[in-house]
């Protein structure tokens, strides 16, 4: 089923039957190059908006609502990387594309590329991975609970899952003093995109989001042999986009040496800072989205 929404003439939507429901999917463009892009834990295919909007009129940009999530949210289960990996081939075989000339993950959307082009090499001809993808640290600290290493990781994100907001003035209130929307025109960017995160009527607007797909999504990205396998078998070079600044606008989530270390275990591994961007606004500001842009064009042989 294919529904045009808003304004926007070159985007549309559709519905693509997976294990356990049905998977929404925004689709940017019409021809060209073919880039999916994945989305982090939290968050929505319209984290995306920005990226997909200045690729559309070269690329068709295609842009699910992960599993548990958003308009995807109903979707009953199994959760974790390889099932996500197996709807990113769906949402390729419902459009009848052989295969993705372009794979960009953010956060937990790295992950999801890596997992996806390790098992499906065929599928997906080049990734990038934005902050997210490669392992954060070697070993879990003992006795830490998928649940407890998550809300250590991305804090009001996931606090926000259990609570209830009056209005979009009250949704907006609780994010404004989040600092890693500090500057204007990161704050106005994420102001688009907050009707998206949420759902319900005033008084009950809420979170569209499953949690316990969060918490299996957890584990499986940071805390099973997954991804690690899946990096040993990747068929293409893998690049990565760094936020040098973290979810809180601290510490980033990829320290250089740590990069550097990676890079020594995975050859194939090629890695560059952003500057000037966080976690957040390396895909949903105005600066980090065009970095994005400008390695996506690169990639493709675009310029």
């Amino acid at each position: 089923m294919i529904k045009p929404e808003g304004a926007m003439s070159s985007y549309r939507e559709i519905e693509v039957e997976v294990k356990g429901g049905v998977l929404s999917v925004g689709v940017w463009g019409d021809s060209g190059p073919v880039v999916l892009c994945s989305h982090g834990i939290t968050s929505n295919r319209q984290s995306f908006k920005l990226v997909a909007e200045a690729l559309a009129g070269r690329c068709r940009v295609i842009v699910p609502d992960h599993r548990g999530r958003a308009r995807s949210a109903d979707i009953t289960g199994p959760w974790g990387m390889l099932a996500h990996a197996e709807d990113m081939v769906a949402v390729l075989d419902a459009l009848s594309l052989e295969a993705a000339d372009l794979m960009i993950g953010h956060s937990m959307g790295g992950f999801i590329t890596t997992a996806t082009q390790a098992n499906y090499p065929t599928r997906i001809k080049q990734v990038l991975l934005v902050d997210g993808g490669l392992p954060l640290f070697d070993e879990v600290p003992p006795g830490v609970t998928p649940e407890q290493l998550i809300e250590q990781i991305i804090g009001p994100s996931m606090q926000r899952l259990s609570m209830r907001f009056g209005s979009m003035d009250d949704y907006r209130d609780y994010w404004r003093q989040h600092p890693a929307f500090a500057r204007d025109e990161d704050w106005q960017a994420f102001c688009d995109y907050m009707p998206s995160d949420l759902v319900g009527e005033p008084g009950d607007l809420h979170a569209p989001i499953n949690k316990e797909a969060i918490i299996l999504d957890t584990e499986s990205q940071l805390m099973s042999d997954v991804i690690p396998r899946s990096l040993e078998r990747l068929t293409v070079p893998l690049n990565f986009l760094q936020a040098p600044r973290g979810i809180m606008d601290d510490e980033p989530l990829y320290a250089d040496d740590w990069l550097d270390e990676l890079q020594a275990r995975y050859p194939a591994m090629c890695w560059q800072p952003v500057p000037d961007v966080n976690h957040y606004t390396i895909v949903m500001g105005p600066k980090g989205a065009a970095a994005v842009v400008e390695q996506a064009v690169s990639l493709l042989d675009l310029e």
